[in-house]
């Protein structure tokens, strides 16, 4: 008897079984006991050293806002060192005595001006959105302007200096 090639499908496990792929997926892994006590461990490390490093970073935070402290104040004080410095110069204590105290040297006539005349706002007309046209042409303005600046010849009165 000849034999017939005969051509067999392979029908996927979970349309025999009724189940999902995920769920043959699943069901393929083998867990062993080894396995088992390294993800506990695993766990149970992340469990002990979670709270452990959230304590250093929070002072790592501590740590750095304080030396932004200490830098600021070091400025602050560098400052004050430096006013201090201007402060021992008795030309800068003579020119504060004058503008903050009004003190003036023996001799000297101290006037004091008190500004008490009034001035009126400028009206000002508010702007608009339309466009206006104007009716000068300022390219032949200017160019007016520079030739006779440039070609013209001044007069007596124009070159000699008013007293």
């Amino acid at each position: 008897m000849a034999k017939k090639n005969v051509r067999v499908r392979k029908v996927p496990v979970a349309l025999v079984t009724g189940t999902t792929k995920a769920g043959v997926w699943l069901g393929s892994i083998r867990v062993s006991g080894f396995t088992i006590l390294v993800m506990s461990l695993t766990l149970l490390g992340v469990g002990i050293l979670a709270p452990q490093l959230k304590i250093l970073i929070e002072q790592r935070q501590v740590v750095a806002d304080l030396q932004a402290e200490a830098a600021q104040k070091q400025a602050d004080l560098t400052e004050l060192e430096k006013q201090r410095a201007r402060w021992d110069d008795p030309a800068y204590v003579r020119a504060q005595a004058r503008d903050r105290l009004y003190y003036v040297m023996p001799g000297e006539i101290s006037y004091l001006v008190i500004n008490d005349t009034q001035v009126e706002d400028l009206k000002r007309e508010k702007a608009t959105a339309e466009l206006q046209n104007t009716q000068t042409d300022w390219v032949t303005g200017l160019l007016k302007s520079f030739l006779i600046a440039g070609l013209g010849t001044p007069t007596p009165d124009q070159v000699q200096p008013v007293q």
